[in-house]
């Protein structure tokens, strides 16, 4: 998913108010709708400015509810792609379930690596989206669903109700 809402008036790279909250909600939510993360990897972000930072900053509410450590994938900044490409055969996350925090714009970049090239560009003001990736046995080409966060927190949409965008 696309790191939390940031305030479009604001001249840093920190979550608003509300994209924090968002973060926290969901570090209840993702659990109880997909279970527990193996792991949680962020897109990676400058220490020295703290460019980027959002993505890790949405994923910390998550990793203190689960006990799951943050990995920075510090190569997405080049190619989210390849990044996708290393994540899909890394055979200690087969059979569990990996949480990605990632740039808005590399996203689609990211889908790529992961087995979905048809993922459409996320738009400047989407922090709503949730994409999950789920693999047949023995596939590397994933079945995309897509919910909505504001969804999922509300009760408005249950964790299985959607059906899936596609299989590419």
């Amino acid at each position: 998913m696309r790191h939390g809402h940031k305030d479009p008036a604001g001249h840093h790279y920190n979550l608003s108010p509300a994209g924090f909250q968002r973060a926290q909600a969901l570090a209840s939510v993702i659990p109880a709708c997909f279970g527990t993360p193996t792991q949680i990897t962020t897109f990676a972000f400058n220490p020295d400015t703290s460019k980027n930072a959002r993505s890790y900053q949405t994923a910390v509410p998550l990793a203190v509810a689960s006990g799951v450590n943050i990995r920075l994938d510090r190569t997405s900044l080049l190619d989210s792609k390849r990044s996708g490409q290393r994540l899909l055969q890394d055979l200690t996350l087969q059979g569990g379930l990996l949480v990605l925090f990632w740039e808005h714009r590399h996203l689609p970049e990211l889908a790529a690596g992961l087995g979905w090239p048809a993922m459409p560009p996320i738009a400047d003001d989407d922090f709503d989206t949730l994409y999950r990736f789920t693999y047949p046995q023995d596939s590397a080409v994933p079945l995309v669903t897509r919910y909505s966060q504001s969804g999922l927190l509300d009760g408005s949409q249950r964790c299985s109700a959607l059906v899936p965008l596609a299989r590419q």
